[in-house]
């Protein structure tokens, strides 16, 4: 026996198989809520806001705040430690790993558990990867082993750009190319010519205008590096940024973004710009040493975006150009919240951006990214967990609701729900060899048309001891080994004004279910174990 998408998701059924569209995935990599110019930020992204002022936005759309549990929910459309997930599947997490000895906290993507790829061949789609993988080290965990029939993809979480010169694996600058694979065999990038940006986005162009058998739909997943550390970008992109991040300050950065979003609708009125982190001094008390720093960080942070966007913008051409782009929708988001992370691994002398050059722009660029909000990458508060959300369809987003904002609430293992939707796909009710775990999240599809998202039970987080749970407006949310807090979103999105005290039963009653969630899933406490043998990276 085998599931209807559309009855596991509750959405109503799609259109006939003929008019089923592409699929289009793009995940960004530790790009904050509003970096991009549609999300209130001052970055150059003219091909990402032409999809949404022709798309849909959405105001609350969420990831799981690290780069693998994220692609592991998204790729299975459940929870990351139902995956095998829960924590990194890095070689610095494996003493974590093997203090909890559970199916949950493993190295690799559960192979009980279908991907996107694996559910959507049977209804007849071709499936491509390209771009970051994270999620298992071993051929048989690649992309070719998990349903992806073309795939170009960057096994590890971090590489150099350029593809050669200082890596995050090897020690003292040495230098050294890390794995990738083409197709299930591994490749070594060139030495010269190479830059993973456009590298990926050449491939991808060349997986959808290959012929397919009868005109087949194709799903294809671009995971950009872009713009995770090390900070690498063209110097002639990065000098239209240079000295404009100094002039701003990090202060009155924010609060530009605060208020374009406020103007917007996409915050309450009733919700105050999150404060500056307070190990960060008022930008007018930096020395002009310090300024001139941030600003190098941010303009080579901000190229990487534009140039990510104009690989966005190449990809589309490509689609228009083989008459593909009426029918596919493309959806954008985010893996996490911006990184507060500052891997120093630059060659002495290195120019700004070059490939021996590897830095990442910490605490005092991640704030910013992720503006409005409090926290960042690795936590569960709404700088962690926030990502902007763009879907484009022209033939299925009805043209009267183009750039519309959309208020339902959506998380990355609803991708999975709308993909299964979209191609009439079926859930398997055997895979090998055993029962696999129904989709957890919701279709997303109700919302292109001006339907309702309707989510049957509350959506739950947890990495590092980092917790929290969303059910309807209210959110309940801790940091690891501190207490719950509690926040209503329809009055507070910037988590400023704590309920926990006066609405007690609320707030035992959410606790019930995250305890009740975390046990089903297979969530360790955190606090029992001894603590990583080295400082996680990505």
């Amino acid at each position: 026996m085998v599931l209807a998408a559309a009855a596991l998701t509750g959405a109503t059924p799609v259109q006939a198989a003929a008019a089923r569209p592409n699929l289009v995935v793009i995940m960004a990599d530790d790009l904050g809520f509003s970096d991009i110019g549609s999300y209130g930020g001052e970055i150059a992204t003219p091909n990402l806001d032409r999809l949404a002022k022709n798309g849909l936005r959405y105001t609350e759309f969420y990831n799981t705040s690290r780069c693998c549990p994220t692609r592991a929910a998204l790729l299975t459309g459940v929870y990351p430690h139902q995956a095998g997930v829960g924590h990194m599947v890095d070689s610095y997490a494996a003493a974590r790993r093997a203090s909890f000895n559970s199916p949950a906290y493993t190295d690799r993507l559960n192979p009980q558990t279908p991907t996107i790829a694996e559910a959507l061949k049977p209804a007849g789609y071709r499936t491509y990867m390209v771009g970051k993988w994270h999620l298992g080290y071993r051929p048989e965990e690649w992309p070719a082993a998990r349903g992806f029939d073309r795939s170009f993809a960057m096994i590890e979480g971090a590489m150099n750009y350029y593809g050669y010169g200082p890596q995050h694996s090897l020690a003292k600058g040495e230098r050294g190319t890390l794995p990738m694979a083409v197709d299930g065999m591994a490749f070594t990038p060139p030495q010269d010519g190479f830059f993973t940006t456009d590298t990926f986005t050449d491939r991808a162009i060349e997986y959808i205008r290959e012929p397919r058998t009868g005109g087949a739909p194709f799903f294809l997943y671009v995971a950009h590096n872009a713009p995770h550390w090390p900070l690498q970008a063209r110097a002639a992109t990065i000098e239209k940024y240079r000295g404009k991040y100094r002039a701003a300050g990090w202060d009155q950065i924010r609060e530009r973004r605060y208020n374009r979003l406020r103007e917007q609708g996409v915050l309450p009125a009733t919700s105050p710009l999150a404060p500056r982190p307070a190990a960060l001094p008022a930008w007018n008390e930096l020395s002009p040493e310090k300024q001139d720093l941030w600003d190098a960080w941010m303009a080579v942070y901000a190229a990487q975006i534009e140039e990510m966007d104009t690989a966005i913008g190449r990809l589309l051409t490509a689609l228009r150009e083989t008459g593909q782009e009426q029918n596919t929708l493309v959806l954008f988001f985010s893996d996490n919240g911006g990184a507060a992370e500052r891997p120093l691994k630059t060659i002495e002398g290195a120019a700004l951006g070059s490939r021996d050059h590897y830095e990442g722009y910490a605490i005092d660029g991640a704030h910013v990214s992720s503006a409005p909000f409090r926290k960042t990458k690795k936590f569960m508060h709404e700088g962690g967990i926030s990502s902007p959300l763009i879907a484009y369809w022209p033939a299925g987003i009805p043209a009267g609701r183009a750039g519309k904002w959309i208020a339902d609430t959506g998380h990355v293992i609803d991708v999975m729900a709308t993909c299964l939707d979209l191609a009439g796909a079926t859930w398997p009710a055997q895979w090998r060899g055993s029962a696999p775990l129904p989709v957890q999240g919701t279709s997303l599809v109700p919302s292109f048309t001006g339907g309702k998202v309707l989510r049957s039970s509350p959506l739950f987080w947890e990495h590092e001891g980092h917790r929290a749970v969303r059910d309807g407006d209210w959110k309940l949310v801790a940091t690891f080994d501190e207490p719950w807090e509690l926040y209503n979103m329809a009055t507070d999105r910037t988590e400023m004004n704590n309920l926990a005290t006066s609405r007690p039963d609320v707030l035992a009653k959410l606790v019930g279910k995250y305890e009740g969630w975390a046990a089903s899933a297979g969530v360790m406490p955190w606090k029992t174990l001894a603590p990583n043998p080295l400082p996680a990276k990505n």
